[in-house]
């Protein structure tokens, strides 16, 4: 019995420290998430990552041609370049990694603060940045993904992009 009730009390601690986390981001949405995620990047479709992490940043850059400057040093001039091809990837694997810790709050805590102080030493980003990749991703999944929940979608991705931009400037 006492070790239900441990395990209830720490059900809720988790759930409420999600909640913290990921404002706004139900476990449904959660679910609804990593869902779509799955269907996008899981490991049967390696083969395609490389355009849809291109497509996104294609979006981004189209709708945001100012924010060409932040990837320079990865030669975003040759969007098919190895080095701008690989820096699309390892960015959408990192929210790939995050997707897939919704679920592990601790984990996930740790991880957004990693990334958010990593992108605070970047030069020139801003907290709007990650407002404009999330409105990429709005207009680049829906194309790639069946059964594509923009809603919960949305309130995931705002609440990850929120953690992973607080140290940066408006």
């Amino acid at each position: 019995m006492l070790r239900l009730l441990i395990l209830a009390a720490f059900v809720a601690y988790a759930t409420a420290d999600f909640g913290r986390l990921v404002e706004c981001c139900s476990a449904e949405d959660r679910h609804e998430m990593q869902s779509v995620w799955k269907s996008i990047w899981s490991p049967e479709f390696v083969g395609r990552r490389v355009q849809v992490a291109q497509a996104l940043f294609a979006d981004l850059l189209k709708h945001r041609p100012e924010a060409t400057d932040l990837f320079e040093r990865v030669n975003v001039a040759d969007p098919n370049s190895p080095e701008f091809r690989a820096h699309c990837v390892r960015v959408v694997n990192g929210l790939d990694n995050l997707i897939g810790l919704l679920d592990d709050p601790a984990t996930l805590a740790v991880q957004l603060t990693h990334l958010a102080e990593q992108h605070e030493k970047r030069k020139g980003i801003h907290k709007d940045h990650f407002v404009a990749f999330g409105q990429s991703f709005d207009r680049v999944l829906p194309q790639v993904a069946s059964c594509f929940n923009p809603d919960a979608w949305g309130r995931c991705f705002r609440g990850i992009a929120r953690r992973v931009s607080d140290l940066l400037h408006e």
